[in-house]
């Protein structure tokens, strides 16, 4: 019985552990300019015009699955500094968006 129930948490750390590497990713490329809280107030965003996404804003999410979201980190979005980052591996790319995802109303 004792393993049947570690075996239900595993997917949850699994979670939790890819939105833990999520943030570090975060950090390092996207907080400067969408904020710590996601909210689109970084210490850059003083200086971008438009202004950075606001990830807190249940309109941001509407209908977006996690490949769009990938397509625009990966590609970046014409007529915004949003600047592409190909360099980014698909794991890191896949908790970052999981991490970007707790910003989400």
């Amino acid at each position: 019985m004792r393993r049947f129930g570690l075996l239900l948490l595993l997917p949850g750390l699994a979670f939790a552990q890819d939105v833990a590497r999520g943030k570090s990713v975060y950090t390092a490329n996207c907080m400067a300019c969408h904020g710590d809280k996601g909210d689109g107030a970084g210490p850059a965003a003083i200086a971008l015009n438009p202004k950075p996404r606001n990830f807190t804003d249940p309109a941001f999410w509407q209908g977006k699955t996690d490949a769009d979201v990938q397509k625009t980190i990966r590609t970046g979005k014409a007529g915004t500094a949003m600047a592409p980052f190909p360099q980014i591996n698909d794991a890191d790319l896949a908790s970052l968006v999981a991490y970007m995802r707790t910003f989400e109303p």
